[in-house]
C-alpha cells in the first residue's frame, strides 16, 4: 500500500487509522505500507505482519523514493496485491508497470473539482498524472457516489466500490439522549482543519448574526487560523480550542447539541458520524460526502454550500427550539447506529480478493494460451 497518511507513523491526529490498518494486514495476511513523508520519520514494525515505511524524502522525490521501496521490498516478499491512494497513484503506474500486479486505487478526495484545483498549475498537473494513472489500475474504492459518476465520465470500465473509509465510532456514542441539552448554554461545535475549502469562516459569520447565550467551539488548526481567529475576537462566545488527540475528542463532542460542517468539499466526512454518535444535531453544507453520508432527509440538515443565511436559519432553528434540536439528536444517533466499521472493512477486503482473484485468473489465462 501507498499512502499519504503520516498518522500511520505516528503524527497528530492519526485517530484510528493504525488500528484499522492492523485490522486490513490481519485479513490480508500481510501488509507494507508505504508513506509519504520526509526524512525525520523512521521505519515502523506496527504489528508482526505490519510494516510501515516512510519515504524519507522531500515533496519532488516521493514518488521515485516509494517505487524504489517498493520494488526492494518485492525482492524479499512478493507481492499479491498493490494498493494506493488517488494522490499516489503516478506511483502506483510505475510499480504496476514493472512488477504487473493488481491495482486497486483508493480515492478519498474530489481532487478533480474546479474548487480544489483553483489557478494551482501545481495541481492541474497532478490531475493529468492522476487521470494518466487510473486508466491502469485494476479496481477503484470510491467514497461516494459523485467519484463514481466522475471515473464513469472517464469511461472507467473497470470494477468500483463505493464504500467510505470505515471508521470505529463506538468511543463517540452517547449513552443517554436526555441528559445532552440539560445544560443552560447550548454549544454549537466544529471540528475540522481551518482552511480555505472547510469554510469555518461561513459558520463565524452566520453564528456571529444571531443573538443569544449561545457557544461556538472550534477545534482544529490551519493555514486559515490567525485570519479566523482576527475575525472572531470581537465575539465573546467563539471560542478556539486548538488541536485535540483522539482521546479527547469523544467528550468534547458528547458536551456539543449542534455540530456544523460548513466546508466547500468534502469527499466523506468521518466528524459527521462521530457527531452523529454522540446525539448531536447535525448541519452541514451539501457536498457529495455529507449528503452520503446524511442519505436520509431525517438524518441532519443540507444546506446549499456557501448559503450563510440558509446555515442561519438552520441554526435558529435548533438554537431557539428545544424540540426541533432534541428531534433531530435522535435522528442522527439512529442514522450512526446503521453505520458498522466491521461490515465496511469486510467489503473492503472481500473486494481486495475479488480484483487480486480477477488479475490472476486472467493472466493465468493469457500464459495458458
Amino acid at each position: 500500500m501507498i499512502s499519504l497518511d503520516r498518522g500511520l507513523l505516528g503524527a497528530g491526529g492519526s485517530g484510528d487509522v493504525l488500528e484499522r490498518h492492523k485490522k486490513y494486514a490481519d485479513r490480508a495476511g500481510h501488509l507494507d505500507i508505504i508513506v509519504f513523508a520526509g526524512p525525520k520519520y523512521s521505519e515502523s514494525q506496527a504489528a508482526p505482519n505490519l510494516r510501515i515505511f516512510p519515504t524519507r524524502s522531500s515533496k519532488l522525490s516521493h514518488f521515485q523514493k516509494a517505487v524504489k521501496i517498493a520494488l526492494n521490498l518485492n525482492r524479499d516478499q512478493p507481492y499479491n496485491l498493490l494498493v494506493t491512494q488517488e494522490f499516489t497513484a503516478p506511483a502506483g503506474l510505475k510499480i504496476k508497470k514493472i512488477l504487473n500486479l493488481p491495482w486497486i486505487i483508493n480515492i478519498h478526495s474530489m481532487f478533480f473539482t474546479r474548487q480544489w484545483l483553483g489557478f494551482n498549475p501545481i495541481a492541474w498537473y497532478l490531475l493529468f498524472l492522476i487521470r494518466k494513472a487510473v486508466r491502469h489500475a485494476d479496481g477503484f474504492r470510491v467514497n461516494n457516489n459523485d467519484i463514481r459518476n466522475k471515473l464513469l465520465q472517464w469511461k472507467i470500465q473497470k470494477p468500483i466500490l463505493v464504500q467510505p473509509t470505515p471508521i470505529d465510532i463506538t468511543r463517540f456514542k452517547i449513552k443517554d439522549l436526555r441528559f445532552k441539552n440539560n445544560n443552560s448554554r447550548v454549544k454549537v461545535l466544529y471540528v475540522g482543519r481551518l482552511s480555505a475549502e472547510k469554510n469555518a469562516g461561513l459558520l463565524i459569520r452566520a453564528f456571529k448574526n444571531l443573538k443569544g447565550d449561545y457557544e461556538l467551539q472550534i477545534v482544529g488548526k490551519g493555514q486559515g487560523e490567525n485570519e479566523l481567529k482576527r475575525f472572531a475576537a470581537d465575539d465573546l462566545r467563539i471560542y478556539f480550542l486548538g488541536q485535540r488527540s483522539s482521546d479527547e475528542l469523544p467528550e468534547i463532542f458528547r458536551s456539543a447539541d449542534i455540530f456544523v460542517l460548513s466546508s466547500n468539499t468534502e469527499s466523506f466526512g468521518q466528524v459527521l458520524l462521530q457527531a452523529a454518535a454522540a446525539g448531536c444535531a447535525i448541519i452541514a453544507t451539501a457536498t457529495p460526502g455529507a449528503k452520503t453520508i446524511l442519505d436520509n432527509p431525517e438524518s441532519g440538515i443540507l444546506v446549499p454550500i456557501g448559503d450563510q443565511k440558509a446555515l442561519e436559519r438552520a441554526l435558529t432553528n435548533f438554537l431557539t427550539k428545544r424540540f426541533e434540536r432534541e428531534y433531530w439528536s435522535q435522528k442522527a444517533r439512529e442514522m450512526a447506529d446503521k453505520y458498522d466499521a466491521a461490515a465496511g472493512l469486510d467489503r473492503t477486503l472481500m473486494f481486495w480478493q475479488e480484483v487480486a482473484n480477477a488479475k490472476n485468473t486472467k493472466g493465468n489465462a493469457k500464459n495458458a494460451k
